[in-house]
């Protein structure tokens, strides 16, 4: 079972049922059928707060993610019998998908599951050094 405990603001509008099939299709890509992610949709304001505190980076970003566990170390967590794992949190900011939709002429909730693909790869434990 794949659970996506999304979170957005009431004023973006996105396509929920896309983003927890984007979930699914990753993970199940990477051979995880068992698992949870939290994915937050965010305002300019929220994603820059993150990013500064925990990134140490100024000013805004398109998305943020903070695996809950080093890759490779998926197995080894102990939780109670049928709970997925909790592989991370995912954060996207929405007017940041906008920005960059609009540049490459595609449709928003597109956009956001491009981040959120590239997202769930870092929480897998892939980063952009990684061959």
């Amino acid at each position: 079972m794949i659970k996506t405990n999304l979170f957005v603001g009431s004023r973006y509008p996105v396509d929920r049922q896309k983003i927890k099939q984007t979930v699914a299709r990753v993970l199940g890509e990477h051979a995880i059928s068992h698992a949870q992610v939290d994915v937050s949709i965010v305002g300019a304001r929220k994603i820059t707060t993150l990013n500064e505190k925990y990134l140490k980076h100024q000013g805004p970003t398109d998305v943020l993610s903070f695996p809950q566990h080093d890759r490779g170390q998926l197995q080894d967590v102990p939780l109670p019998a049928g709970e997925p794992i909790h592989l991370g949190d995912v954060v996207i900011s929405f007017p940041e998908a906008v920005k960059t939709a609009k540049r490459f002429g595609k449709m928003v909730d597109q956009q956001i599951c491009f981040y959120l693909e590239h997202a769930l790869l870092h929480l897998l434990g892939y980063h952009h050094d990684d061959h």
